[in-house]
């Protein structure tokens, strides 16, 4: 189950208007993993063994890194360089 940090936006429209946002075709894999990391006992190690044997974790990390450690700063700053709307994205996780 790998994706580089920009797979998840790769197979929609770039467009800003949320109506014409199309999900990913990933987006059920998408789902599993944050099912998984909310089920688990303790999300941050889980995400440390993600890192450690899938290589593109690395990518999301240096993201991550880039943005000062803040995640979901990471994530907002992506959806919108993406011209996405990180709000309708999350909505589609739910």
């Amino acid at each position: 189950m790998s994706m580089s940090p920009q797979e998840p936006f790769q197979n929609s429209q770039q467009t800003n208007n949320s109506n014409d946002f199309q999900p990913p075709a990933n987006l059920g894999k998408i789902k599993f993993m944050v099912q998984m990391m909310q089920n688990s006992g303790n999300p941050q190690a889980m995400v440390q063994s993600m890192l450690m044997n899938d290589p593109h974790y690395g990518e999301i990390m240096k993201l991550i890194t880039a943005h000062g450690g803040d995640a979901k700063a990471a994530f907002y700053d992506l959806a919108k360089q993406k011209g996405k709307d990180p709000n309708e994205i999350i909505r589609m996780l739910q």
